[in-house]
C-alpha cells in the first residue's frame, strides 16, 4: 500500500490538529543525525503494525501549527529514495515508504508514508541506538499505544496477531467470491444475488446500490437483518469466551458496521425512511448483545461499547456531510434498549461512557485516552472510501460537527449541563460553528432539530458553550463563539 503524498493529504493531516495513533508531528528532523534517524524508524516500525499504516509530517508542531524550526539547508537531502536508502540500512526490507518536500501556507514540511507491514509487524532485525543509548534490541517489536511509540506487550500481541488472522480471512472472502462470480456468468454484476453470499467490504456499496435502485424492500430487510445477525453473533460469542478485548473480533463486527453504515447513507441520501429506520433498530440490537441493564465497570468484549461509538461517530459525519438533518437527529437521540429505568437515554452518551469505565477498571497504564473525535476518523475516512465520496469538507471537521449537532439535539434548555460530552471542544471554533449557525439558520436543520424557541435554542447553546470551554482550555481547542452571528445570538439578552 503506497501512501500518498501530495498536498492534499498534507493539509488533510495539519487540520487534524492533533498527532493520534497514524500520526506524528515533528517540529524538524535531520536524517543525516544518528540520533534523529533512529528514533524516527522506531516510529516507522510502530506504525507498519496499523492496519493503514501512517504519517509523519515534519515541520509542524504537536497541535499542526507550523514549527518555523524545519529549513532543509539542501533539499535534495529530503528526497524519497535518499530517505528511503538511510531507513532500510536501520530497519532492513520490506519497507513501504514515500516522502515528498511540501510547502503549505508558506511552510515548509516533510511529508513521509508509511504503509502497514505485508506481514502485519515487524520485528526489528539488529540492535540499534544512538549517543544517548540504545533504542531497541534485536527481535523487539513496536506498536502505536496512543500517540507514542513502545514495545508491544501481550495484550498488544495477542491484538495484532488476531487482526492479521481477520485481514486473511477478508482476503479468502474475496478471492472466494471472484470463484464464484467467474464460475457464474449470469451472476448479477451488483454481485448481490444470494444474500448467504459473504459481499467483501469493497463490493458491498454497488449491491446495496442496487437494491435501492430495484426498490427491492424485501432485499434490504434481509440484508439489514442478516448484517444485524451477524454482528449480535460474533458480540455474544465474545462476550461468553469472557474475551476483554478480541481484536480479530472487533475487525469482525467493524465489518459489519461498516455495511450497515453504507445501508444508512444511501438509505437516507434517497428517502427511503424504513430500511434507515432498521438500521438505527440494528445498533441498538447489537449494543444490547453486550449492554446490561446496569453496569458499574464493563469487564467482557470491553472493545464494544467503542466500536459502537466510533461507528456512530463515522455514520454522523456521512450523514452531516449529506446534510441529512432528520436521519442526523435520529442517530443523535437513539436511545439504548437498556435505559436503567429511564437513567440512559442516549446510546451514544452510554456506549461513549462505558468505553471510558472500562479503561479506568482495568487501570492498564498502557492504556491512553484520546478523543473519540480522533479514534473515529480513520473509520469515517474508510466509510466515505467505501461510498466514494469525493469533494466534501474533511473528515475531522465533520465529526466535529455531528457532535455539535448530537449535543444540541440531547441537551434539555432547562438543564445545568450539556446532554453530551463536548469532544468538539478540543477543535478551534471554526471548524465546530457552522453546525450551530445551522440550526439556527437553515430551516431544514432547525425543523429536524429543534421546535423550542429562539430563548430556549439560545439555553442550549450557552450550555454547550460553557462545557466546551472548559474542555478546550486543556487542549488549546474552543476558545467561545467567534462568528459574529452566533456571538450576538448566544449574548443577546432573552426578550
Amino acid at each position: 500500500m503506497v501512501k500518498p503524498v501530495d498536498v492534499d493529504v498534507l493539509s488533510a493531516l495539519l487540520r487534524r490538529s492533533a498527532e493520534m495513533p497514524d500520526l506524528e508531528y515533528k517540529s524538524t528532523w535531520n536524517p543525516s543525525k544518528k540520533r534523529d534517524l533512529v528514533e524516527l524508524c522506531k516510529d516507522f516500525a510502530a506504525m507498519e503494525s496499523l492496519p493503514d499504516g501512517g504519517y509523519v509530517v515534519v515541520g509542524a508542531n504537536d497541535d499542526g501549527s507550523p514549527s518555523g524550526t524545519f529549513s532543509p539547508a539542501n533539499p535534495r537531502d529530503y528526497d524519497e529514495q535518499k530517505i528511503r536508502s538511510k531507513v532500510v540500512k536501520v530497519l532492513g526490507e520490506p519497507l513501504d515508504l514515500s516522502a515528498s518536500l511540501l510547502t503549505w501556507e508558506n511552510s515548509t514540511y516533510l511529508l513521509i508514508g508509511i504503509g502497514p507491514h505485508q506481514d502485519g509487524l515487524r520485528i526489528m532485525v539488529k540492535d540499534a541506538g544512538h549517543e544517548g543509548g540504545d533504542v531497541w534490541r534485536e527481535s523487539d517489536v513496536f506498536v502505536r499505544r496512543g500517540t507514542s511509540s513502545v514495545r508491544w506487550n501481550q495484550h498488544e500481541a495477542r491484538g495484532i496477531l488476531e487482526r492479521i488472522v481477520a485481514v486473511r480471512k477478508e482476503e479468502w472472502r474475496k478471492d472466494i467470491f471472484e470463484t464464484i462470480r467467474q464460475a457464474s456468468p449470469n451472476l448479477d454484476r451488483a454481485g448481490y444475488v444470494d444474500l448467504a453470499a459473504d459481499i467483501p467490504v469493497d463490493s458491498f456499496t454497488v449491491a446495496a446500490t442496487e437494491l435501492i435502485r430495484r426498490q427491492d424492500a424485501v432485499g434490504l430487510d434481509t440484508l439489514v437483518r442478516r448484517i444485524t445477525n451477524t454482528a449480535r453473533g460474533i458480540v455474544e460469542r465474545a462476550r461468553a469466551n469472557g474475551d476483554v478485548d478480541n481484536e480479530a473480533a472487533a475487525i469482525e463486527v467493524q465489518r459489519e458496521f461498516d455495511r450497515l453504515n453504507i445501508v444508512a447513507v444511501l438509505t437516507a441520501r434517497y428517502g427511503l425512511s424504513d430500511p434507515f429506520a432498521e438500521v438505527m433498530e440494528s445498533y441498538r440490537t447489537i449494543y444490547s448483545a453486550n449492554d446490561d441493564e446496569f453496569m458499574q465497570y464493563p469487564s467482557t468484549f470491553v472493545t464494544s461499547h467503542r466500536l459502537v461509538m466510533t461507528s456512530a461517530m463515522a455514520l454522523g459525519a456521512a450523514l452531516v456531510n449529506e446534510k441529512r438533518w432528520q436521519q442526523v437527529y435520529a442517530l443523535a437521540r437513539l436511545a439504548p434498549i437498556h435505559t436503567h429505568d429511564g437513567y440512559w437515554t442516549s446510546l451514544l452518551r452510554k456506549a461513549e461512557v462505558m468505553a471510558a469505565r472500562s479503561a479506568q477498571a482495568r487501570r492498564d497504564e498502557d492504556l491512553t485516552r484520546s478523543g473519540i473525535i480522533a479514534e473515529a476518523t480513520p473509520i469515517a475516512d474508510r466509510l466515505f472510501a467505501l461510498l466514494d465520496e469525493k469533494g466534501r469538507a474533511d473528515t475531522v471537521t465533520l465529526l466535529v460537527q455531528f457532535d455539535v449537532l448530537r449535543g444540541i439535539a440531547t441537551t434539555d434548555p432547562e438543564d445545568s449541563r450539556p446532554g453530551a460530552y463536548p469532544n468538539f471542544s478540543f477543535y478551534r471554533s471554526a471548524r465546530a460553528e457552522p453546525a450551530f449557525l445551522a440550526v439556527l439558520d437553515d430551516d431544514r436543520a432547525r425543523s429536524a432539530f429543534s421546535s423550542r424557541s429562539d430563548d430556549e435554542l439560545r439555553s442550549v447553546f450557552q450550555l454547550m458553550d460553557q462545557g466546551a470551554r472548559q474542555e478546550g482550555m486543556m487542549y488549546h481547542g474552543w476558545h467561545g463563539f467567534q462568528n459574529p452571528r452566533l456571538a450576538h445570538f448566544v449574548g443577546s439578552a432573552r426578550g
